[in-house]
């Protein structure tokens, strides 16, 4: 469990050569290699997702794009990182909604303010959730689930992340809509809660698309819903939470990217529409689809928008849920 001195000391020595003196960014912006921090371990869907619009950006600007991994503690450290770089236009971050909008309601001490201590540039992707059972699991709809587990006599255990993870939130709503009493069993991985999901030791759990696609395909998960409001083009087949009728059940992940609170406006201009072209790109939304994940459609004025309301309703749901990290 990381403590409140734990996370700003990661924090501090991560951060340590940051620059914190603004520069202004002239007409030749940009003139050198620009860095996107994400969060996730190279290979993750937030690494892959941050690469292919890195290539895309980087032929938009004439400039490198690169990504640089900054794993750790809730995605603390890369946010801390990004906020605390040289608000220059050189640093950015695919921030996620966990990280952006949830995080800080969650954990009592975060290292960065969502709000202040960054701008929005673009919204990038979403990524949505499945209700997953196992394969030998006779329940055929989310509806005869639970009222398979409405006659088990106990509660039905759930695979999590842990508190404030999206896999722990929308399965705290599902038992809330449904009026089952649900008890979480945490992991530190999900190819863990895939693994125990699969062998039949969890009742369900909610995990995104791009990491269960190939075990449901396989038959080795059964899918019963996404939990979104609208189907999604990757498993058209699934019906939705709210089709299912367990409206409240919605979380989908999103992806943003996000520069340090001052960095110069004409900086944040190229950025945004480097990123917003890349995103337009039908050979680049194939292939971020590919990852089973949805790309992005709104223009940053929308972002902004978007950005303030989801920060608000999380807030709303996590105190409702009363979760809480010390």
């Amino acid at each position: 469990m990381w403590n409140r001195g734990m996370v700003y000391a990661v924090c501090a020595a991560a951060c340590l050569s940051a620059q914190t003196v603004p520069v202004r960014a002239g007409d030749d912006f940009p003139a050198r290699p620009v860095s996107i921090y994400v969060a996730n371990a190279p290979g993750s869907q937030a690494d892959l997702l941050g690469r292919i619009l890195a290539q895309g950006m980087a032929t938009r600007l004439g400039q490198s794009v690169i990504v640089e991994n900054r794993v750790g503690a809730s995605g603390f450290i890369a946010a801390r990182a990004t906020a605390q770089a040289a608000p220059d236009g050189y640093t950015v971050m695919l921030g996620s909604s966990g990280v952006m909008a949830i995080n800080p309601h969650v954990y009592a001490s975060v290292p960065y303010d969502a709000r202040k201590d960054f701008v929005a540039l673009t919204y990038v992707a979403s990524s949505p959730n499945v209700f997953l059972v196992s394969a030998t699991t006779e329940a055929g709809s989310l509806r005869d689930f639970v009222d398979a587990a409405g006659k088990a006599g106990r509660p039905i255990n759930f695979g999590s992340l842990g508190p404030g993870a999206t896999t722990n939130i929308v399965s705290q709503l599902f038992g809330r809509a449904a009026s089952l009493p649900v008890t979480e069993i945490s992991y530190k991985s999900e190819p863990a809660i895939i693994n125990d999901l699969v062998g039949g030791r969890l009742d369900f759990s909610v995990l995104p698309i791009a990491s269960t696609v190939t075990y449901i395909r396989s038959g080795k998960l059964k899918a019963l819903a996404v939990t979104a409001r609208k189907r999604t083009d990757f498993l058209a087949e699934l019906p939705t939470t709210v089709e299912a009728g367990y409206e409240p059940v919605q979380m989908t992940q999103w992806y943003g990217l996000f520069a340090p609170a001052g960095t110069p406006k004409e900086a944040v201009s190229k950025l945004a529409a480097a990123a917003e072209a890349t995103l337009a790109d039908p050979d680049t939304r194939r292939r971020i689809a590919q990852l089973g994940v949805e790309p992005g459609g709104l223009d940053r004025q929308a972002f902004l928008r978007f950005f303030a309301s989801q920060y608000e309703e999380y807030g709303t749901m996590v105190k409702r849920l009363g979760i809480k990290v010390d």
